[in-house]
């Protein structure tokens, strides 16, 4: 052994025979000489520890369910103890046996995986989303023989009990009755049904397809960055959580990764190889599930177009594309040419209704400033316009500084998507793969020798003017003001359901046009169904001013009388939005305190109980005079009886009895029960002002016979 080896084999130097990360070589390499750098090796135990640690998490989320599904359990405990073996091994295992620690931590995540959808299942049986709930219901369809894009899929949001809040909403007061997304999804539901009996069968589908991510991910990844894989699709909790969601955008996430991988490659040697032509089916794969594709697809087609131009030349480049696109294009058709025979009309118009039905403004993006923060709300169009501005300004700006953004390629297709209206977190994060096979295995050097085009003849000040249609569609959105002014005068509670399920709101016209309003209650972030107007005009004249009693539809929309919530106003022709001040139903609530009575109380004996006052945040308000309520209830088996406790010397059975705060914050009661009781007397306070709010936790107390 020589020198420069016995030094190599401490990781003082590199041995000269070591071979790049990610060659074939150096995935096979077991030798005792390390075939990486020092630093290499570093960064693979620190990926490889950070996954492991990810997996605590979901462990601990798998073990969630161990008393009603056992295997859960064992399967979370199995976790902890991997985990904990795999850190020690991260840590002290000599470089070339890291390759088998990442497996094993690969492995380990994915058996988390189907322990973690066991106990989400079960925890949670119901469909998440009308996207989930459609696509089965279509697959159901499919499968009877009947076209799902000609369907009216309403059924499916009962069937499949989809909370209120997680339909799609119309501007005008619609509901969202159709597919409204390529076949794939359909096709693989309609796969998984039988499989599963029709039981959450998009979200198995979902979570086989997230599985698939991992290991794909995984095999595709250098292997310093193999472990990546596991933290970034089983470690993110909000991907597990778009799985069991059953959003089709996991789906589309898994042939993505197949075009990330080394995507700058493509068409290297003057025609389309295996990998090539693997790519350009999946990128036909990935349209066809989701419409997000469509908007990377273009990206990924200049790169390799830009790529090829600059090594094959004009010719040539245009050839390999033409081959690339007929491919993709050719996998789309064939995933949907049965519909599109069946019914063209009808798959084009369910399609494309995404990009033209005007739902309701939702997501995370910048249209929460309408939303939330009362900016704007009069102008939504220019919202979306200014998106499609921005993904066209960055479009051109990618072909022509190929060189310094061509990295970006699925990044950049998707922050025009941040200033639309709807501006869903799912189309940045269920991304979260694909942009890590995409940085990891695309090298700078590939793109560096590629020349700006069009900069030389039109200068980087004139390209620059192309966001400026995207500032001024912001501008335009952000100033125009809200038609409507909005004001929750008062509510209607059903008490100790705590919902509001009526409500008075204040409205004024401040446009200069007639309006039709549609309003919604919004509590959690999250629209709910449209409130059902009990009077009120239906049309409201240019400054005009109008009180509207509103009614709650369901259960769902009723905003809880524990948090503010805000009413919405939405018009169409134009599409507009206005939000009311917060409407706050409840300053504070009541804390009876004891909350537990643990021992039997004598049959003369009494408890003394104190209700305080808390801020919504859990501190004491210290406020005198305000009227709190006590209340006593036996709850029977089969019916709710009479209690017959005595609070603050009140006759026996009375309830509720009443008493004011101190200074302090505290009211006192004092309650006795001189009667045989076989049964607990159950305690709850609330705040007694126009309408009850603020109810505590229930107290049980038991006296003997």
């Amino acid at each position: 052994m020589n020198l420069v080896t016995k030094l190599a084999s401490i990781g003082l130097v590199r041995d000269r025979r070591a071979t790049t990360v990610g060659s074939p070589q150096d995935s096979d390499a077991v030798s005792e000489v390390p075939t990486r750098s020092f630093s290499d090796q570093a960064v693979n135990r620190a990926v490889t520890a950070i996954a492991v640690l990810s997996l605590f998490g979901v462990s601990f989320a798998t073990w969630a369910t161990v008393v009603q599904v056992p295997i859960t359990g064992a399967i979370s405990v199995v976790g902890f103890a991997g985990g904990l073996a795999l850190l020690v091994a991260t840590l002290v295992v000599v470089p070339s046996r890291l390759a088998r620690v990442d497996l094993v931590v690969m492995l380990l995540g994915l058996t988390l995986l189907v322990g973690w959808a066991i106990s989400s299942i079960y925890s949670q049986p119901s469909y998440g989303t009308d996207e989930a709930a459609f696509e089965q219901y279509a697959g159901s369809l499919l499968l009877h023989g009947h076209n799902p894009y000609v369907a009216n899929l309403m059924p499916a949001l009962s069937e499949f009990h989809v909370p209120v809040q997680y339909w799609t909403y119309l501007l005008g007061g619609g509901i969202v009755h159709t597919l409204g997304y390529p076949a794939l999804p359909v096709l693989v539901a309609a796969i998984f049904i039988p499989l599963t009996g029709g039981v959450q069968s998009v979200i198995v589908a979902d979570i086989v397809a997230l599985a698939a991510s991992c290991l794909v991910t995984f095999l595709l990844l250098p292997r310093t960055w193999k472990s990546v894989a596991v933290l970034v699709t089983v470690g993110i909790p909000v991907l597990f959580g778009y799985a069991v969601s059953g959003l089709s955008a996991v789906l589309m996430a898994l042939p993505l990764v197949v075009v990330a991988w080394r995507w700058t490659d493509t068409g290297q040697n003057g025609r389309l190889g295996r990998r090539d032509l693997a790519r350009a089916l999946c990128l036909g794969l990935a349209v066809a599930t989701q419409q997000l594709a469509w908007f990377i697809a273009p990206f990924v087609l200049v790169g390799i177009w830009r790529l090829r131009r600059a090594d094959r030349g004009r010719l040539e480049a245009r050839r390999l594309l033409a081959a690339f696109v007929a491919v993709s294009a050719s996998t789309f058709i064939v995933v949907n040419l049965p519909f599109i025979v069946w019914d063209a009309g009808a798959w084009f118009s369910d399609v494309t209704s995404t990009l033209t039905q005007h739902a309701i403004p939702y997501g995370q993006g910048l249209i929460d400033a309408s939303l939330f923060f009362h900016v704007g709300g009069g102008a939504l169009p220019f919202y979306t316009l200014a998106g499609v501005l921005l993904y066209v300004a960055a479009f051109f700006c990618y072909t022509a500084w190929f060189a310094k953004l061509g990295r970006a390629c699925f990044i950049l297709p998707v922050i025009g998507l941040f200033l639309t209206t709807r501006s869903l977190a799912e189309y940045f994060m269920a991304l979260a793969a694909v942009w890590i096979v995409s940085l990891v295995t695309t090298a700078s050097q590939t793109l560096a020798p590629i020349p700006d085009l069009w900069v030389n003849k039109y200068g980087r000040p004139k390209v620059a003017l192309l966001f400026s249609p995207t500032v001024l569609a912001l501008v335009i959105a952000l100033a125009t003001p809200s038609p409507l002014r909005l004001s929750v005068l008062s509510v209607t509670t059903n008490g100790e359901l705590g919902g509001v399920w009526q409500m008075r709101v204040a409205v004024t016209n401040r446009s200069s046009h007639d309006v039709s309003p549609q309003f919604q209650a919004n509590y959690l972030g999250e629209p709910t169904t449209f409130f059902r107007r009990v009077s009120g005009p239906a049309q409201l004249a240019p400054g005009h001013h109008s009180i509207y009693a509103l009614a709650a539809p369901n259960s769902g929309s009723m905003p809880g009388i524990v948090a503010p919530f805000v009413v919405l106003g939405t018009t169409t022709s134009p599409d507009t939005l206005s939000v009311s001040p917060q409407f706050v139903p409840r300053p504070y609530s009541a804390d009876l305190e004891p909350g537990s009575v643990d021992q039997v109380i004598a049959r003369n004996g009494a408890v003394v109980f104190h209700v305080y006052l808390r801020s919504p945040f859990g501190g004491l308000v210290r406020k005198g005079g305000v009227r709190v309520a006590l209340g006593q209830v036996i709850y029977g088996q089969g019916t709710l009886i009479d209690a017959e406790g005595s609070i603050n010397g009140h006759p026996e059975g009375e309830t509720p009895v009443y008493a004011y705060t101190t200074f302090q914050g505290v009211a006192t009661f004092v309650v006795s029960d001189p009667q045989a009781q076989e049964q607990p007397l159950y305690l709850q306070a609330w705040i007694a002002a126009s309408y009850p709010y603020g109810y505590s936790a229930i107290v049980l107390v038991t006296w003997q016979g």
